[in-house]
């Protein structure tokens, strides 16, 4: 990778980043639920994923790309080094 990409690159990297933490440093997950209907239908999604609200009322979910093209499932390790899956599954109104 040449250096004015790997510039670009990290400057996206920063940006993301920043987001990220802006979204969800020093939340508290309150709530852990499956989307609803209405919440897939409003991403015109046919899956659903796990999503989790947080204190100031904000909604995160996994999605299978950046473009948010259907939910996506949560991949993750636990504290004491046990893999889960918790599956996007077909969303019935």
């Amino acid at each position: 990778m040449n250096q004015r990409v790997r510039k670009t690159h990290q400057q996206f990297m920063d940006a993301c980043n920043q987001e990220a933490r802006r979204v969800l440093l020093n939340r508290r997950i309150v709530e852990v639920r499956y989307l609803t209907p209405d919440e897939c239908q409003r991403q015109m999604w046919s899956f659903t994923g796990v999503a989790m609200v947080l204190d100031d009322g904000t909604t995160v979910y996994p999605a299978r790309d950046a473009e948010g093209n259907d939910a996506g499932a949560l991949h993750g390790v636990s504290g004491d080094g046990t893999d889960f899956v918790l599956p996007e599954i077909l969303c019935r109104s």
